[in-house]
């Protein structure tokens, strides 16, 4: 009698396996994107976002930041002067304008790469 019972908990289970949203990676420049748009878009920050998006814009300019500092050992030379929202921009407009979109892919990677594709060394 009692496993008569689980049978229609089993099905109701199975039913709403279905329902889960997939969530992009927290590595992935899906997950980043969004911060990284907003911050090549913004003028000056603030408050006015979700905590979250505060954090992936800063996660985005410090990632960028971070890798435009210490690139030159891999072959990257961003010039002097060039700011945060410039390398950001260049990020941005790298990734979103791959023909084939490659957004599950690592977002540190990806930054580096579009540095790199504007900004080589001269041998």
């Amino acid at each position: 009698m009692r496993l008569l019972s689980l049978i229609p908990a089993t099905f109701i289970v199975v039913l709403n396996c279905g329902a889960a949203v997939a969530q992009p990676v927290p590595s992935s420049a899906d997950y980043w994107m969004p911060g990284c748009r907003e911050a090549a878009a913004l003028v000056h920050f603030s408050n006015d976002g979700e905590p979250s998006d505060l954090v992936k814009i800063g996660f985005c300019v410090g990632i960028i930041n971070g890798i435009s500092y210490t690139g030159v050992p891999s072959g990257l030379c961003v010039p002097v002067g060039v700011t945060a929202q410039q390398a950001v921009g260049v990020v941005v407009q790298y990734i979103d304008g791959q023909a084939i979109t490659r957004t599950d892919e690592d977002f540190r990677l990806l930054a580096f790469e579009a540095l790199h594709a504007v900004w080589p060394c001269k041998n």
